[in-house]
């Protein structure tokens, strides 16, 4: 009875990972098909390692499969960069098996 517990268990938690994607400013990701994405953090940076973490609400709650994540070309947070030529986003995503 148990191990049938805690190979049910394992699968469970086997279908959700998290992970980071770095990408441009004005970048275009889309949502694999069966899957969903939550952006749990996000940052700003221009390469040079200093991270400044951005609101939340620049994205959407979440988002489905084959839907497009738009990450913004500008926000308020940028003026806070030295150089604003390239600027990067690390997007902490929360990614689950759609039940579709």
């Amino acid at each position: 009875m148990l191990i049938v517990f805690l190979t049910s268990l394992s699968t469970l938690y086997a279908q959700d990972s998290t992970f980071v994607k770095t990408v441009f400013a004005g970048s275009k990701l889309e949502v694999p098909k069966g899957k969903t994405w939550v952006i749990e953090k996000a940052f700003i940076n221009t390469g040079d390692g200093y991270n400044i973490q951005i609101n939340n609400a620049n994205f959407k709650p979440q988002y489905t499969q084959k839907e497009p994540l738009l990450v913004p070309s500008y926000i308020a947070e940028m003026e806070l960069l030295s150089d604003k030529n390239t600027i990067w986003f690390q997007l902490y995503i929360k990614q689950t098996t759609s039940s579709r």
